[in-house]
């Protein structure tokens, strides 16, 4: 579920990809921004990026339904009629829609929403035997950055759970053990490859051309830092 994981090793596809599409050429600073607390559960803090992964592995865990929260925001006007997801209200800004839930949903109503809409922003909170999610509903900004010394804020969704196997996805290049870790990321963009059947359509292209180029990642775990930098391509 940890896109920069997957990329690290080597694992790229459709999740990975659209994770870059925002981005055009240069360096962006604090992104998939992490702050992890290990106790008798371990709590994850993260910037916007995890929030897709943390639904997906939270949805995977549902046996019936549970109550779920929040918003899904798209450009979709036929979100509630394919997916039969009830919406409570729709909030719209320049296009961009807003739908608001609170209602019972399965595995299968979660996920199936999500392939189908794959590039709707999901910001769900919900609770399971597995861990629970809180996620704020806004649209994917990168993080804010600290007053003088601070560090960006990881405060768009936290994630609970007991399963400490879990620490293995998300630090996955370091394998001392720790009871607090902080995990920032640089993106410096290279080249934009534009598949060949897409470089006459600007719309397609946008959506189609992969980025490249070279991830810096910062990792703090219980004040010791780590730097470790890797190729990309996605």
């Amino acid at each position: 579920m940890n896109f920069i994981k997957n990329i690290f090793e080597g694992t790229v596809g459709d999740f990975e990809h659209r994770q870059f599409k925002r981005f055009s050429k240069g360096e962006f600073k604090d992104r998939a921004i992490m702050e992890i607390t290990v106790g008798s559960k371990i709590k994850i803090k993260t910037s916007f990026e995890y929030a897709e992964g943390f639904v997906r592995l939270l949805a995977e865990k549902i046996t019936t339904k549970v109550n779920v929260t929040g918003g899904i925001i798209t450009t979709a006007k036929d979100f509630e009629q394919v997916t039969g997801i009830p919406i409570d209200k729709t909030k719209q800004f320049q296009g961009v829609r807003t739908y608001m839930i609170n209602t019972d949903l399965s595995k299968d109503d979660i996920l199936n929403a999500m392939n189908k809409f794959s590039d709707a922003v999901y910001c769900l909170t919900f609770t399971n035997d597995y861990g629970s999610l809180k996620t704020k509903v806004k649209s994917p900004k990168s993080a804010k950055p600290g007053k003088g010394d601070e560090d960006a804020k990881a405060d768009y969704c936290t994630f609970t759970t007991s399963d400490k196997n879990l620490l293995r996805d998300f630090v996955f290049d370091v394998h001392d053990s720790f009871k607090s870790c902080k995990i920032n990321h640089t993106f410096i963009i290279n080249e934009i490859i534009v598949p060949k059947e897409y470089q006459n359509d600007f719309a397609l292209a946008r959506i189609h051309a992969k980025k490249k180029g070279k991830i810096v990642r910062k990792l703090d775990l219980d004040g010791k830092e780590i730097i470790n930098e890797f190729d990309f391509e996605a």
